[in-house]
């Protein structure tokens, strides 16, 4: 390990260009991770919610209740389906405005918010996506669904949502990956380079070292150390950089996702994150250090 020191110092510009190269890959690997784990939960979120809010008629009895969630759990893909009466959407209503004296009508000439000005409701948690051409098919049957001005079931079905979400879910995760392939193999490159640049200019020395019987392995293992070190410390960097670039963007990022995403992210993620750097970094520059070293002392004479 000291001869690999020695070699890093003695050519300071190539150790900064190749800890530069890994930190910015690692950097990229580290955001594309965290960005993937957190629209994987948004999306999971909005699969597991209540998908489809269906409002009911005024004067609709307990018994006509009872048979559409009857209808809906026989369903299939219907995971929940709950009743949500004029009360309790006022009470929804009240939880989600807060205080708000002009929301709530105290200060308007609307008059005060009641219950009886809101609608009652039934909620369907669907299993998946898939399920809700079958549950919309039961809810435009039912004679106690509400009816639009434009004689359409008044229906909340966000399907086009949960699409377009799995959209840009598949999109951010195709478009990530192929920017880490490409990263990494900049990266296998630059550090292949670096270490057959400084095995070439001492082609002299390691001939030496061979007329006197060293093996190959006593000579490439300061190399592949070297490349070691370029690996860990540009994990480190790239961690450091994605983890300030996360606190940083907490105060944008906690009022719109943070009922779906605990902010600020546990430090034990980010360590999870870390050991799972670390080891990718390792293994690549090892590989790449070996490949390298292993190539070049073979060809030397």
């Amino acid at each position: 390990m000291q001869t690999a020191l020695k070699n890093i110092r003695r050519s300071p510009y190539q150790a900064i260009s190749a800890i530069f190269v890994v930190s910015i890959t690692m950097f990229i690997v580290a955001l594309f991770a965290l960005v993937s784990v957190a629209s994987q939960e948004i999306l999971l979120t909005f699969e597991t919610k209540p998908q489809i809010i269906a409002y009911l008629k005024d004067g609709h009895t307990s018994d006509q209740v009872s048979n559409l969630l009857t209808q809906l759990s026989n369903t299939q893909g219907v995971k929940k389906a709950i009743y949500i009466s004029k009360q309790d959407a006022l009470e929804l209503y009240k939880e989600s405005v807060g205080n708000d004296p002009m929301l709530l009508g105290t200060v308007t000439d609307w008059g005060i918010v009641t219950a009886d000005i809101l609608p009652a409701s039934v909620e369907i948690t669907a299993q998946t996506p898939q399920s809700f051409p079958s549950i919309s098919t039961v809810l435009e049957n039912s004679d106690i669904v509400a009816i639009t001005p434009q004689g359409k079931k008044e229906i909340d079905f966000p399907q086009d949502v949960v699409a377009e979400l799995t959209k840009w879910t598949n999109a951010i995760r195709a478009a990530g990956l192929v920017l880490v392939a490409a990263l990494t193999l900049v990266s296998i490159l630059t550090i292949i380079i670096i270490i057959s640049m400084k095995i070439s200019g001492r082609r002299l020395e390691i001939n030496t070292l061979k007329l006197l019987g060293a093996k190959n392995f006593y000579i490439i293992k300061p190399y592949i150390q070297e490349s070691f070190v370029y690996g860990v410390s540009g994990a480190l960097i790239g961690w450091t950089m994605a983890y300030i670039a996360l606190l940083y963007s907490t105060p944008f990022l906690s009022p719109r996702i943070g009922s779906i995403i605990t902010f600020p992210v546990p430090f034990i993620i980010m360590l999870i994150l870390l050991a799972c750097m670390l080891t990718f970094s390792a293994a690549l520059s090892l590989v790449s250090g070996f490949f390298a070293s292993t190539r070049f002392v073979k060809r030397s004479k």
